[in-house]
Parts: C-alpha cells; sequence; structure tokens
C-alpha cells in the first residue's frame, strides 16, 4: 500500500489562531481533542468541535482558525502516497465530506506517543513509524465503516448504538467496563445492553469480547510479541484470563492457534515452490 508516513504533531492554538487559506503538501487527518473552530475547503465551511476530525487534502486549498472564545486543541498525523484517496473512500470521506466524528476524545494520543517514542538514529525507526501508521489508519477506517454501516437511518437508538460501537472499538485494549460506556452514551446499563441485542443481536460484552479477540487473532500472527504482550495489547492483564477468554471464542489455546497460523503459512509458501 503506497501510503508513506511524513510526521506528526499536536497544537494547543491561540484564541483566533489561524492558518492559511494555503495548500499543505501532505494529507492529514487532524483530531480535535478539546474546543472549538472552523475548517474551510473547496468552498465548503465546517464549524467542528471536540470530538470531531477533519482531512486536510494534498493540494487542495484550505482554511483553519480556531474560536476566539474556545480555541480548540487538535492533534494530526501527515502522510502521503497513492494509496491515500481509495483509503478514504473506505470511509465514506471526501473534500465533500471531509468530516468525521470519534471516541473517545484522547484515543490518537496513544499512537503520538508511539510516533515520538521511536529513535530517529536507529536504523529501524522508519520502519516502526510505518507500522504505528498502518495501524493507526485500520484502526481509524474500522471505526468509521462499523459506524456508518449499522444502520443507514440514524434514529435515537441508533445515536446510542453508534456512539457505543465508536467508544469500545478505540478503548478495547484499554480497562473499559459496560457501566464506563453507557456512561459515555448518557443511557442506563440496562438499557445499553437491551440496544445491542436489539440492533446488534449481542450483548455489549459479548461485542467487546469479540473485538478484542478478533485484534489478538491478529497480533498472534505476529511472532515478536510474547503471549503476555497480545494480552496487555487487547486490555487483559491477567494473560491467563485472556488465554481462557481467547479458547472460549476462538476454539483454541493463543499458543495452538499462533501454532496453526505459522503451519498454514509454511504450506502457503510450500505451494508457492
Amino acid at each position: 500500500m503506497d501510503i508513506c508516513y511524513c510526521y506528526h504533531g499536536k497544537q494547543v492554538c491561540e484564541p483566533s489562531y489561524s492558518w492559511g487559506p494555503g495548500i499543505k503538501g501532505q494529507y492529514k487527518i487532524m483530531f480535535i481533542h478539546a474546543g472549538r473552530g472552523v475548517y474551510q475547503i473547496d468552498g465548503k465551511t465546517f464549524h467542528l468541535q471536540q470530538g470531531e476530525g477533519f482531512i486536510v487534502y494534498d493540494n487542495i486549498l484550505c482554511y483553519m482558525e480556531a474560536d476566539q472564545t474556545d480555541p480548540w486543541i487538535y492533534s494530526w498525523i501527515a502522510f502521503s502516497g497513492n494509496g491515500v484517496i481509495p483509503l478514504f473512500e473506505q470511509a465514506h470521506i471526501s473534500p465533500l465530506h471531509p468530516v468525521f466524528r470519534y471516541s473517545p476524545l484522547f484515543w490518537f494520543d496513544s499512537y503520538l506517543e508511539e510516533f515520538s517514542a521511536c529513535d530517529v538514529n536507529h536504523s529501524t525507526s522508519e520502519l516502526r513509524r510505518q507500522s504505528i501508521l498502518f495501524r493507526l489508519l485500520a484502526d481509524w477506517i474500522e471505526m468509521l465503516v462499523a459506524t456508518s454501516q449499522l444502520l443507514p437511518e440514524v434514529g435515537p437508538k441508533d445515536a446510542y448504538i453508534r456512539k457505543a460501537v465508536e467508544f469500545i472499538r478505540m478503548n478495547y485494549n484499554q480497562r473499559v467496563s459496560i457501566s464506563e460506556v453507557a456512561h459515555i452514551v448518557g443511557i442506563d446499563r440496562v438499557y445499553l445492553s437491551v440496544l445491542f441485542k436489539e440492533i446488534l443481536n449481542v450483548s455489549p460484552q459479548q461485542y467487546l469480547l469479540n473485538l478484542r479477540m478478533d485484534k489478538a487473532s491478529d497480533l498472534l500472527d505476529n511472532s515478536q510479541l510474547s503471549i503476555t504482550e497480545v494480552s496487555y495489547s487487547v486490555g487483559y492483564s491477567d494473560p491467563l484470563l485472556f488465554s481462557k477468554m481467547f479458547k472460549k471464542v476462538k476454539g483454541l489455546s493463543p499458543s495452538h492457534f499462533r501454532a496453526r497460523l505459522k503451519r498454514d503459512s509454511l504450506m502457503g509458501l510450500s505451494s508457492l515452490d
């Protein structure tokens, strides 16, 4: 996939701070962590706030301005490449619709920390940053696609579920309680469970568990990660509990699942010889 990391950053803007009108040489995903501001692109104006984000396009004139009384704090990741536009299309993002919503408000911070932790003088720093970029984009795309495809029409019930799904998908690698999800959504815990079963046909607990185990399955394909590291990466501080839950969902222990992945990979390579 032709997408290359360029740089990243975060800014606490002064009141009425502005940039542009101008043209950036890269694509940017901008995440608004607090405050408000205005984004203009291709003749359109968007009034944005905390919990929303927007796309800065390569070689398209744009303008950004922080609110005078409640200036925004935003972070960004900049990248380039011919694979960017097809990626945006998956999430139904375009210059006509460059705005999106996300949850939780500070989920991007962990990626910023990972980018900053890469030693620029290390021989593998570029590869590591590319790896972080692809993980970030995968999480971002999955969140947007999942919420946009949930239901074509958004009523009150659907809006609650979308918000809950966004929060879960962005926090699955941390300690998450269903009570916390309900609090974020703004409804009762029992009612949230009712809505999940009614609309998604699973409980919120099962949705979270399935998501974690799907993510763990992907991580187990990386032989450099120990089972304990995979466990922590999907929100389990107890590797034994993780192994128990993984086997419950996938039918195999993490170690046997990894062995099967390795065997299948070797068989695939053998068939190509």
